[in-house]
């Protein structure tokens, strides 16, 4: 059997690289979060029918917490402690077991320990509202002081601009993630699609997007439908694996060899003909 000398095998597989290169590669990574669940037993459900890599995110004194958790645990899915904190518009009610301005290191440390207990198996945690409590750089350190003992990530729901919680994460070695798109601050089936496809966009321009939505009918729709279409640029990812930077595993290999005979001129001795380069010499 003829054999490519050297040189021409490292030129081939050099072709077949750059031809076959996988677009997982390239691809822009989108990494939707589902907050607020642990409420509603037909929506929750229909969440837990998305693929594992769509994550949730429990409030702990939800009725259904620790049940939620441990559905999205054996489904393999990254589950976030969904923490109510407080809001700075005092006239808005938030759940039992909040995150208050004004809470000591100790009170906050019971407080995630407790979550830990309603929401088990879960490695990080962000904020359910928060406005208030996000932008209070004590509060925040007190937090994060917490999360770094207990090993667990941070995500900021960004529910405020001038929220100071990833930049006090980061200051305390908390691995931290910024939300990029709200799914449905507005539930109206049109604008739930355009913030889908503002997802899109937007992990195509910075490689990738954090899309926070909840489990609502809208919504539901459009991620069932969103996900199943997604293009092939785009690659659906667990929120762990970009708190960890741990590499996604390509969809297929990135070289595919070919068994087929080489072409004359890539036989020794490799005559040519002048001006008549990859024709082989009569």
């Amino acid at each position: 059997m003829n054999k490519i000398n050297y040189k021409q095998l490292v030129y081939v597989v050099f072709l077949q690289i750059i031809v076959f290169i996988s677009p997982s590669v390239l691809a822009g990574q989108l990494a939707i979060v589902i907050d607020d669940i642990g409420y509603r037993n037909k929506e929750d459900l229909a969440i837990y029918e998305l693929p594992k890599e769509v994550n949730i995110a429990i409030i702990p004194s939800a009725p259904h917490a620790a049940d939620r958790a441990k559905k999205a645990f054996e489904q393999g899915r990254d589950i976030l402690i969904h923490l109510p904190m407080q809001p700075k518009n005092s006239a808005v009610l938030v759940e039992a077991g909040a995150l208050t301005v004004g809470m000591n290191e100790d009170k906050i440390k019971h407080l995630v320990e407790f979550s830990r207990v309603r929401v088990p198996y879960a490695i990080g945690l962000n904020n359910h509202m928060g406005s208030g409590a996000t932008s209070d750089r004590k509060t925040m350190e007190y937090l994060m002081k917490v999360l770094s003992s207990q090993q667990l990530f941070f995500l900021d729901s960004k529910t405020v601009g001038d929220s100071v919680a990833y930049k006090v994460a980061k200051e305390f070695g908390v691995n931290a993630l910024e939300r990029n798109i709200f799914l449905d601050n507005s539930d109206e089936l049109s604008d739930v699609q355009h913030q889908f496809n503002s997802a899109i966009n937007y992990a195509r321009k910075h490689g990738l997007a954090i899309m926070i939505g909840h489990p609502r009918k809208n919504s539901i729709s459009v991620l069932k439908k969103g996900i199943a279409h997604l293009p092939s640029d785009i690659e659906l990812v667990k929120i762990g694996t970009l708190w960890r930077n741990e590499k996604i595993e390509p969809k297929r290999p990135f070289i595919t060899l070919f068994d087929v005979e080489p072409a004359s001129t890539s036989v020794p001795p490799f005559e040519s003909v002048p001006m008549l380069r990859g024709l082989p010499k009569e």
